[in-house]
């Protein structure tokens, strides 16, 4: 702000702006609209690639693997691609960015993150036990969006990684138009039981993963 006087006339303020402020205020604003415009390109991508490329293993098999990661061993030989995966598991493998160092790694916590962006994956089904799942909603690691509609316990989950993710119990699991990947965790479900459900859903997988842990002699 600046005085300016004029013989008799009274002094009076006037507003003038440094020409530096506009083009500031013009850069903030292009920053912001590009931020904004890239983050819609890697949701639209994400969601277009997976769609796109969908591929499907030529026979049907089932596996049982000591370590999760070597999920992706069988995944990326099988050539599978844009698939939704039914996770009967522990909270999703997917925090895998503190076990990156400039390359990612694949590890135990990062399994599905990894498959995700290798376009191995590209919805989950998160299934939660249905005596779980009221502990599970209060959970502090949980960032529900919105409830799923039509399902009577479902809850689309935040995602880093830009998947599609759905929360649901096996009670809740809705049938499903395509064959899918499913990985059962054996300390969490009981093998039997849930190929059991899979048949009672009318629900077909080409490629059925049991991660069952060594048994220490």
């Amino acid at each position: 702000m600046v005085k300016e006087s004029s013989g008799d006339l009274s002094s009076k303020e006037v507003a003038t702006e440094h020409p530096a402020a506009g083009i500031l205020h013009s850069v903030g604003t292009a920053y912001s609209l590009t931020a904004i415009l890239l983050f819609i390109m890697v949701i639209i991508v994400v969601t277009s690639h997976g769609n796109k490329s969908r591929r499907f293993s030529s026979n049907k098999a089932e596996f049982i693997v000591e370590k999760p990661e070597l999920a992706y061993e069988i995944w990326k030989e099988k050539k599978v691609q844009g698939r939704v995966l039914l996770l009967f598991d522990n909270y999703p493998h997917m925090r895998g960015f503190g076990d990156y160092d400039g390359i990612p790694r694949l590890g135990q916590s990062n399994l599905i993150e990894f498959c995700v962006f290798q376009n191995i994956i590209r919805r989950i089904y998160f299934i939660v036990p249905d005596e779980d799942w009221e502990e599970f909603r209060q959970q502090p690691f949980m960032h529900p969006l919105r409830e799923v509609a039509g399902v009577e316990r479902g809850l689309y989950l935040y995602s880093l990684s830009g998947v599609l993710m759905i929360a649901t119990t096996p009670s809740s699991l809705p049938h499903m138009a395509e064959e899918t990947l499913v990985y059962i965790n054996d300390r969490k479900f009981d093998y039997e039981t849930t190929l059991d459900l899979l048949s009672r859903k009318w629900i077909e997988s080409d490629i059925i993963i049991r991660y069952r842990v060594k048994e220490e002699m």
